[in-house]
């Protein structure tokens, strides 16, 4: 019988991940059938207008943003921490049927196959998560932040929005280029991945507000992935700091790729991911390192 529970949970995470994977493709799918129908494709140089950029943007933003969630979800069964799982897979089902509806509002005509594909990984969502249910259940203990959290938080935040915002370079392919991502890794090494995840999404937000970036809710998936990959390793091992500090600029870097290659065409969206992995990323994480390994021999507390 506990066998059969276990095989009953893997099916479980194993859907929601599925799930997420379902509705993130949608939402690629329907991006690029978009853009076709429009008469462009993304392996030339895209020219459109703010509005369409902004949907496009979205489009891919609350799609990658539910699969995001879907997967976190799926994690946090696995621990069995049933009841923040349960509120990660009805986020990332609402962000899932927000994006049905975003065409309507910016007078685009919704696809019935993606809405389908998008429906459909919704209740695959839902079932993984009741059949992921049987996973004994662990409570969460303590707040989901302390009081010492929030108040790096804001401060570390209030760095970062500001470091962006007076170190900025502008890009010739729009945007700009900074070096203020090694607060975020700084943040995630140093308290762990919800202080990481959350300075990365705020400090850019506020930045993105303050300067009149019209894309800001892209901010919110990439620097929030890029602060809470590395938080997840504080405490451990340097190799594998540095590992996710990669991967977390990776991810970064990549969901501004995916973003811009729909909304600038692959040529530019190339140039783009090279400075942004390796200029903006590349140099934070080598920054960070040596600020952060640095505080560790000064105060060992943080080791």
């Amino acid at each position: 019988m506990q066998q059969t529970k276990t095989d009953i949970t893997r099916r479980g995470y194993g859907l929601s991940i599925f799930g997420g994977m379902l509705i993130a493709l949608s939402s690629v799918f329907e991006a690029a059938y978009l853009l076709h129908t429009m008469g462009f494709s993304i392996l030339q140089k895209v020219e459109l207008t703010t509005e369409t950029k902004i949907f496009l943007s979205l489009c891919i933003f609350l799609g990658f943003s539910a699969a995001t969630l879907a997967f976190i979800s799926a994690y946090l069964q696995w621990k069995g921490h049933i009841r923040i799982a349960g509120v990660s897979s009805i986020l990332s089902s609402a962000l899932a049927l927000l994006n049905v509806v975003v065409p309507f509002v910016y007078g685009f005509e919704a696809y019935q196959i993606f809405a389908l594909g998008v429906l459909l990984g919704v209740c695959l969502i839902g079932i993984g998560f009741e059949l992921a249910s049987y996973t004994p259940r662990v409570e969460w203990r303590g707040p989901i932040l302390t009081s010492r959290e929030v108040a790096v938080t804001a401060v570390l935040s209030a760095a970062y929005a500001v470091l962006i915002i007076v170190v900025k370079v502008p890009s010739p392919t729009g945007g700009y280029t900074h070096i203020g991502d090694l607060v975020v890794f700084i943040a995630a090494l140093l308290f762990g991945c919800k202080v990481g995840g959350l300075v990365g999404i705020v400090g850019s937000v506020a930045a993105d507000f303050y300067v009149g970036y019209e894309r800001w809710f892209v901010s919110i998936l990439a620097h929030g992935l890029e602060g809470a990959i590395p938080g997840l390793t504080r405490g451990k091992p340097f190799l594998l700091q540095a590992l996710s500090c990669v991967i977390g600029g990776f991810l970064m870097a990549t969901t501004y790729f995916f973003i811009n290659v729909f909304i600038k065409g692959y040529p530019l969206a190339l140039i783009s991911y090279i400075r942004d992995l390796f200029v903006q990323a590349g140099v934070s994480i080598v920054v960070s390192l040596i600020i952060v390994k640095t505080v560790r021999k000064v105060i060992p507390q943080f080791g």
